[in-house]
């Protein structure tokens, strides 16, 4: 029977993969059906079980890990994760210290029998909604590695997604090594790839990111009559909605399209085009290892903006389904 229920579970996480390796639906069922099979595998007596028990544990303790030290590293340095035009406000830094603090209350009462009859019950609704953040902590970066490891070989248009420019005007590391990555895959294909530069002018820029990018593209010798220039977005959204257009105008439009961006921002860029309906690949460009703590933080955190719907919602159902279950 546990036999059974495993390879199931196994044969769902595979077929969640490669069914929607972009989707975050997809990651978050991987999520939660990985953590099954830990338990399943925990609760066992046979001796592969343990094995596999072990095994899973050591890639949830390490997610556990990552996590925490995203939630610390936002939190501890703001200003170093959140961007200069965007604020991650004092007030709010200090309700995620308290809601800390009371998550970590609610697990000492537990496990200290000092639950029953004390408020502790009332605020069942901050641990469950912590455990929801992170499964969606755990669903992105396991989309993280999905986009990273299944992404295009081959494509026809490429779209180099920009990021802000270094003292106003000059290419920096995280757009070199996207456009670097575009020449390179371009070099490799068999026929002529055109490549979309996307990206506008920043209020601290004194050119548009497209064009910086262009004139990085022809310095590495890339033809300037197949580059195309898209300098009105302002974000990844409109990147998206802007570049398609653009090569909705070439010949069998664009043929097979693939987004290039870091391999941190991937997993996201692919979300949001297939939410608009935009059918593209893929392909990560190299991250320094030191830069990518932050940049992953930042990620998350644009990740969890996507869908504030869903999140106040599901908030709003915790915080009902508790104080219902205490007054009925």
């Amino acid at each position: 029977m546990l036999l059974t229920a495993s390879l199931f579970i196994i044969c769902l996480i595979a077929l969640l993969t490669f069914w929607q390796p972009q989707g975050l639906f997809s990651a978050s069922a991987t999520c939660v059906a990985t953590g099954s099979l830990w338990l399943l595998a925990h609760w066992s007596t046979q001796p592969w079980a343990h094995f596999l028990a072990d095994g899973l544990g050591v890639i949830i303790l390490l997610i556990a890990f990552s996590g925490f030290f995203t939630l610390f590293l936002t939190i501890g340095a703001p200003k170093l994760v959140v961007r200069k035009q965007e604020r991650l406000g004092g007030w709010l830094v200090a309700g995620i210290w308290v809601w800390l603090a009371l998550c970590g209350g609610w697990f000492f009462a537990v496990t200290h029998g000092q639950f029953s009859e004390t408020l502790w019950p009332w605020l069942t609704f901050i641990p469950l909604f912590s455990a929801y953040l992170a499964i969606l902590y755990g669903a992105s970066l396991i989309g993280l590695l999905r986009t990273t490891l299944f992404h295009a070989r081959h494509a026809d248009t490429l779209v180099v997604l920009g990021a802000g420019l270094l003292n106003g005007d000059q290419v920096g590391r995280i757009l070199a090594a996207r456009l670097d990555t575009a020449l390179q895959v371009a070099r490799r294909q068999k026929s002529p790839v055109t490549i979309i530069v996307s990206g506008g002018q920043g209020p601290d820029e004194t050119m548009s990111e497209a064009t910086a990018m262009a004139a990085y593209l022809v310095a590495h010798d890339f033809p300037a009559e197949r580059i195309i220039q898209e300098d009105q977005s302002q974000n990844t959204r409109a990147n998206l909605i802007n570049s398609q257009r653009l090569w909705g105008q070439l010949p069998q439009q664009g043929g097979r399209v693939a987004l290039i961006t870091n391999s941190y921002h991937l997993f996201r860029a692919r979300n949001l085009a297939a939410a608009l309906h935009i059918r593209v690949g893929g392909i990560p460009a190299p991250t320094r290892w030191s830069y990518f703590p932050v940049a992953w933080a930042r990620e998350f955190l644009a990740i969890i903006v996507m869908h504030p719907n869903l999140h106040r919602g599901v908030l709003i159902g915790l915080i009902t389904a508790n104080l219902l279950g205490l007054l009925i």
